[in-house]
């Protein structure tokens, strides 16, 4: 069933957004390349609200540990990928957090991003979902 979700204004060429469509889907539109895509709000890593994340091209970069997914198809890209924290040493209970947290990262299984198809009518973005 064919569901209007948003403006085509209220998303940016690059931008995402958060939308709801019926009683359970969460959503991010993101707009790339003249086109809009619909996949899963939450990261398919821990849940993280993409939606918040960056979309360069068609990658969709999760805020939280920078997991990448195609916009395209959902598929996940990559695995948890470290932030840099510069040149300048961290104390020694940082680091050993990081490297705790690194460890955990890697022992969580990335799962794949929900699509729906988009259609653009008149200005509205539909989702069949």
């Amino acid at each position: 069933m064919w569901t209007e979700v948003a403006k085509l204004d209220e998303i940016a060429p690059g931008g995402l957004k958060y939308v709801r469509a019926g009683d359970d889907e969460e959503i991010t539109l993101c707009n790339y390349d003249n086109a809009v895509y619909a996949v899963g709000r939450r990261c398919g890593h821990m849940n993280g609200p993409l939606d918040q994340g960056a979309l360069d091209g068609w990658v969709l970069t999760c805020a939280f540990h920078n997991v990448q997914f195609d916009i395209r198809n959902g598929k996940a890209l990559s695995y948890a990928i470290e932030h840099d924290m510069g040149d300048e040493p961290l104390p020694e209970p940082v680091q050993r957090w990081f490297s705790l947290e690194h460890r955990m990262q890697w022992r969580i299984r990335i799962h794949d991003l929900k699509t729906w198809p988009v259609k653009i009518e008149d200005g509205a973005v539909f989702v069949d979902v």
